[in-house]
């Protein structure tokens, strides 16, 4: 038998009808009581309807600054014949009855949005199976198992999203955060949200803040999933729970990047095995720093929007998430209903998606991003905003957003054209190896959107081998 709803069997809906009358009671007797339940309790939460008009009521004499008690709402109910199945306007004395204590109201809530949430899960549950047993039935436009699963996490995410129990900011107070936030930025010695790990680029951005959607963008080769892989290790090595959704990449292949990255050890080695003394020595000691890292890899492919939350919630339960990561956004694959509208409006979805996810989790999110192969056609190939695929959306919803560029992956040496004479030639071959020789190891991270800050750009040193990023040594 379930405690918290004494003589109920398990079939019927969940309530406990005694907490309502008793809250109820507790704040006809001393209005501050109120002030327990408030932000969480909403007169919808009821299971008795009688009991949810009064608690409306109550509210809305609190809220507009008046004393409410019993004497106050008889007069409001006597005539409009609410209170009559209950048995008229004495029952607002018995609430008064039963009342056990005042310190206890903010329990009682509690009980009572728990018998809430706990009906709403039955009403889901039940729209589940019945969808589930008789929507392929439907002749014009049966639901498929990804639909009814789209469906019921939108209707979960309506009954239970933390921002719809939020309360609204006053003016005032989110004045007092910006100060305190700059105040506490002054103090500080790295950036104001999550680092990325890299100074330099955290100078640009501020570090990655609670409920933004980051883009890292990049053509195939320019290093993009290493990069948010190696945010990733960071956030996770400082002890903040991440959760990385690698579409494309295996958790193996992840796993050998992470040892080739703390170890030194070039990835040709751990691929063919051909592992040195010193190789091994340097691989044991990072397999040691990376043991039991709260960082969880889902390489599970052809995931929905609403299947990778799904999962975030899971890693949530297991070490908590400060970080999302999802490489990369092109891949995520649309719900039917949106794909059937084209490639770019079910991007967009995804891309709104996304920046939910950050809000619903309260943490940053980097998504990776796929660059149009029309960069590739440029003399100057360094990417904008216009070459992110379907961008409007994704320019929209980010927060920041970054691409990754290295020069020198599109430096070729040049072949000697026809007619050509022997200096000029020359003179061509001594212009590219200098150009190659300023390029050599050097990534570029440009920085073409920050929602409350400058553009600018970054620029690492990129080691091939170990396939890493790292500062450039200014020494």
């Amino acid at each position: 038998m379930n405690q918290l709803f004494p003589g109920l069997s398990p079939r019927q809906p969940p309530s406990n009808l005694q907490a309502e009358q008793a809250l109820l009671g507790a704040i006809l007797a001393n209005n501050k009581a109120y002030d327990r339940v408030s932000g969480f309790l909403a007169p919808e939460h009821f299971a008795d309807s009688i009991h949810a008009r009064i608690f409306h009521a109550i509210a809305r004499h609190i809220q507009a600054g008046r004393l409410v008690d019993a004497v106050t709402l008889k007069t409001e109910f006597e005539h409009a014949g609410t209170l009559d199945d209950a048995g008229g306007a004495a029952y607002l004395a018995q609430l008064l009855t039963a009342m056990v204590g005042i310190i206890n109201a903010g329990e009682y809530g509690q009980i009572i949005h728990d018998a809430w949430k706990r009906r709403q899960l039955i009403e889901i549950g039940e729209t589940i199976v019945n969808d589930a047993f008789y929507a392929s039935a439907a002749a014009d436009d049966p639901m498929t198992a990804d639909d009814i699963l789209g469906a019921a996490v939108a209707a979960l995410e309506a009954a239970f999203s933390v921002e719809q129990e939020r309360k609204g900011v006053a003016l005032n107070d989110a004045l007092d955060a910006a100060l305190q936030a700059a105040e506490d930025a002054a103090k500080r010695d790295g950036p104001a949200g999550l680092t990325t790990g890299f100074a330099s680029l955290d100078a640009i951005l501020g570090g990655l803040e609670d409920g933004t959607m980051n883009v890292v963008a990049g053509r195939p080769g320019m290093g993009k999933s290493a990069l948010v892989w190696q945010i990733a290790l960071h956030a996770a090595r400082a002890g903040v729970g991440t959760v990385v959704h690698s579409l494309e990449m295996s958790g193996t292949s992840l796993g050998r990047r992470a040892l080739s990255y703390a170890a030194g050890v070039p990835l040709t080695a751990l691929r063919t095995g051909r592992i040195t003394n010193e190789h091994a020595a340097a691989l044991v000691r990072a397999r040691r720093e990376l043991a039991d890292l709260p960082l969880t890899i889902e390489d599970a492919g052809g995931l929905t929007a609403a299947q990778i939350d799904i999962r975030t919630r899971a890693a949530h339960r297991k070490h908590g998430v400060g970080l999302i990561v999802v490489d990369h956004l092109h891949i995520v694959r649309p719900e039917d209903r949106d794909e059937r509208n084209g490639a770019t409006w079910a991007v967009g979805k995804i891309s709104r998606a996304m920046k939910a996810l950050a809000k619903r989790h309260r943490c940053p999110v980097i998504v990776a991003a796929q660059l149009n192969r029309g960069v590739e056609g440029r003399d100057d190939k360094r990417p904008t905003l216009a070459d992110l695929r379907q961008a409007g959306d994704i320019e929209q919803d980010a927060d920041t957003i970054s691409f990754v560029y290295r020069e020198e992956y599109y430096l070729r040496e040049p072949a000697r054209k026809e007619g050509e004479d022997e200096g000029k030639f020359r003179e061509r071959i001594a212009a590219f190896q200098g150009q190659r020789e300023r390029a050599a190891g050097k990534a570029e991270v440009i920085v073409a959107k920050v929602r409350d800050g400058e553009p600018g750009s970054a620029t690492l040193q990129f080691r091939g081998d170990t396939t890493s990023f790292h500062e450039v040594d200014h020494d």
